[in-house]
This record gives C-alpha cells, structure tokens and sequence, in this order.
C-alpha cells in the first residue's frame, strides 16, 4: 500500500490547530486532567456577615442666601441721597430702631399734603371743642326746662286744691245765701274767690303747656349738639387718618434695610427719577441675609423617601481645601420635581464669619440610612432575574442551590439581606451568574 506523502508544512498547521481546539475547556474555573476527563469548578464563597450597614451617597449642592429681596420704590420721587453700596453691610431694625437708610428720596409735595392734612387735624379738633360746649349749653338748657315743669306741675297741683277748697265754700254760701242765713254780698264775694282760683289754675296749665314745649325744645336742642359732636370727632377719625397716610407715604421716601445682611446689586444713582411700585425693570437694590444660609440640594428618588430632619449631612467647599460643616437637614420640598425626579432638601448653617457665600458649589455627603447588626453579602453575591432575588450557595457534598432572598438596605458594595439566609451559608461571591442550580463546584475562600 502506498502511504499519503504529506508536506512537513502541513505538520506544522495541524499542531497548531490541534493545540487550539484542546483549550476550548467550559465552566468556571474548570480544569481537565492527563486522561481528559474534567475536574469540578471552583467556586469564591463566603458567609453572610453581620455587622452594621450605613447608606452613604454624595451629592453636589449649591449656597443659596437664607433671604434675597429687592427693593423698590413705595413713592415716585428723585433719587437725594444713597449711603451705601455694593457689598457694604446693612442692618435690619431692631426694637424700636430702624433699619439702615438705603436710599432717600425727595417728594417735596408729600411734605405740602401732609401739612395740610395736619391743618385739618387741627380744624377738627376746634370743631369738637365747639360742638362739646354746645352739649354742655343744651344739657343746660334741659335742665332749666325740666325744673320749670316740675315747678309748673307743682304749681297747679296747688291751685287746683285752692279752686277745689273756694268751689266747697261757694256751694256752702249758696245754700246759706238762699235761706236767709247769710246775706248775698257775702255769696258773691265767695263766688269771686272761687272764680280766681279756677283762673289761677287754668293759668298755671297753660304755663305748663310752655315749660313743656320749652323742655321739648331744649332736648332737641341736646340730641343735636351731640349730633354735631359725633359728627366732629368722625371728621377728626378721617383727617387723622388721613394725616396718617400721608405721614406714611412721607415714610416711604426713605428706604431702609428689612434685615441684616449685604447689599449685592445697586441700579440707581443720585438724581434718578425713580417711579412707585414695581414697573421698573430692575429694583433700586438687590439685599441679602447671608447669615444662616441654606445649602440646596436635589435628593434623587431612591434616596428622597429616607430624607428626614434627623439626616445627617457632611458639607464640603472644594474651592475652600479642609472646609467641612456636619449638620442635618433642615427641611425638604416632600414632593419631588416631575422632570428630574429628584427632592429638593435644605441645610441651614449659621455664617457669622461668611465662610459661605452664595452661589458656591458645594459637595454634600448624606446619610439616609443605617442598620445595625444585620445580615449581609456583597453586591456580586446577589442575582435578580424576572423580578426574583436570589443567590448562590455550595452544600457540603459541593452541589450548588438557589436560595431565594429578600433584600433590605443597599450601602456600598454591601446589601442587607432580611429573609433568606441564617448566616451559616457558604455563598458563591464571585460571578455568581456563571453557576447554575445542581452543579457540582469545588468551594474556595476568596483569594488574599
């Protein structure tokens, strides 16, 4: 038979060949040995470890001023005077000091209104003097006329028992006058008395009749002068008031700082004519209070549900190198932006020595959660597939099994596993995802 003369060359490519096709060895870590069978993986396990677990994450932030307020104008003047400028301090009021004059204006016909309004003032203040004397005259006058009907009434109660006293007498002469017992002149003289009693007496009624018409007038008299006299102290309310008003728009002409803080922006000069209210384009001043301040930051939302007043925050300026400040949040938006997902969150810290200026950048470690003595495992020891968590572990007899887990707190590298495990587990830590559930592994420590 003749042999198959096979080129040296070809020798050399068939060697090569063969020498790739025999390191095509699967699994983890698989080795094979002299009579190609193969070993079983080796498999990084670990013990789930308790110990505490805290939450930590890095934000960027940014110094806002606790207060910005522009100023502007109350009353429609000329810029006089302007005593202070950018960045000088300024001194809110305290007790009954004012706050620092800003800036004054001159409105010289505030001063004319306000001057007569005080004039006005002053007439209603003469008005209520006059119209309290006229009270007092009418009280007067009312009493005068109710003495003079008292004295009328008694009067006629008099004369009524003198008619009432000489008509007796005459009924008893005229019987005596008829029989003889007494002479007629006598009957007469009688009749007469009686006659001028009944005229007393109709005279005293008709004089009550006047002291009665002369009470009725003075009374009127009276609610009248009271009339005026309210009436007077209502003009007095109103020019007072109005006085007032003026007084404060005069107020208005001086503009002084609502808080201690910094002037940061200035958009007048002296002689600019200035107009009420805010159509201006820009304000007269810019004021900051820069002391606290409130550090801002934008939580994202995995994180914002653990954000209370009791986190505690450690702030850094990396424009100041070692500046740092541990704090807590102050408050928080609660709600979340609808575009960035994301919780807005304030620090406030104190700024006596203006460490902080607005519109500094800021790093701001936050921690949102901690958990003592729990049971854990690293990130790569966990597996999550169609929404089921689960992980890795090799029994004795070196089989590996899927142990489904419930996770609780994520911190760093590490995750709190709340159900699942009892801590004695030998977890597969390494590229758990590469084994599957029933194979056959060799456990290894992890490598130091």
């Amino acid at each position: 038979m003749n042999r198959l003369s096979i080129p040296s060359g070809w020798w050399v490519s068939l060697c090569a060949l063969s020498a790739l096709t025999g390191c095509g060895q699967h699994g983890p870590e698989a080795h094979g040995d002299a009579s190609g069978s193969q070993a079983p993986a080796r498999a990084t396990v670990i013990q789930p470890q308790r110990k505490p677990l805290v939450r930590q994450i890095e934000l960027p932030g940014r110094v806002e001023a606790y207060e910005v307020t522009p100023l502007h104008a109350k009353a429609t003047g000329y810029v006089m005077k302007i005593p202070v400028d950018v960045g000088d301090e300024i001194r809110g009021p305290k007790d009954d000091e004012p706050g620092t004059l800003v800036c004054e204006l001159q409105v010289p016909e505030l001063k004319e209104e306000l001057a007569q309004k005080s004039a006005a003032v002053s007439q209603a203040n003469a008005e209520i003097l006059q119209s309290d004397a006229s009270v007092k005259v009418a009280e007067a006058s009312v009493r005068s006329a109710n003495a003079k009907v008292a004295e009328s009434k008694a009067a006629i109660d008099r004369e009524e028992s003198l008619y009432l006293r000489w008509e007796s007498e005459f009924q008893r002469v005229a019987q005596l006058a008829e029989s003889g017992a007494v002479t007629k002149k006598v009957a007469d003289e009688t009749r007469a008395q009686r006659d001028a009693a009944d005229a007393g007496r109709k005279e005293v009624a008709a004089r009550i009749v006047s002291v009665e018409a002369q009470q009725q007038e003075a009374a009127a008299d009276l609610e009248k002068a009271k009339a005026d006299a309210v009436a007077a102290r209502s003009r007095l309310a109103v020019a007072e008031a109005d006085e007032r008003r003026v007084s404060a728009m005069l107020d208005y002409t001086l503009i002084r700082a609502p808080f201690d803080g910094v002037v940061v922006e200035r958009n007048i000069h002296t002689g600019h004519l200035v107009h009420a209210g805010t159509s201006n384009p820009k304000p007269l001043f810019i004021v900051m209070r820069t002391d606290p301040v409130r550090i801002m930051i934008d939580v994202p939302e995995i994180d914002a549900v653990h954000i209370t007043p009791q986190t505690k925050v450690e702030i850094k300026i990396p424009a100041i190198p070692g500046s740092s400040h541990v704090g807590t949040i102050t408050r928080s938006s609660w709600s979340l932006n609808s575009t960035s997902r994301t919780m807005s969150a304030e620090v406030h810290l104190p700024n006596a020595k203006e460490t902080w200026r607005p519109g500094q950048y800021v790093q701001a470690k936050l921690t949102t959660a901690e958990v003592e003595n729990c049971l854990s495992l690293p990130k790569s020891a966990v597996i999550t597939q169609d929404k089921q968590t689960y992980c890795f572990a090799v029994e004795s007899d070196g089989k590996v099994v899927r142990l489904p887990i419930s996770l609780g707190l994520q911190a760093g590298a590490d995750v709190e596993i709340r159900e699942g495990l009892t801590g004695s587990e030998q977890v597969i830590s390494v590229n758990a995802s590469a084994y599957r559930e029933g194979q056959v592994v060799t456990a290894a420590p992890p490598s130091k």
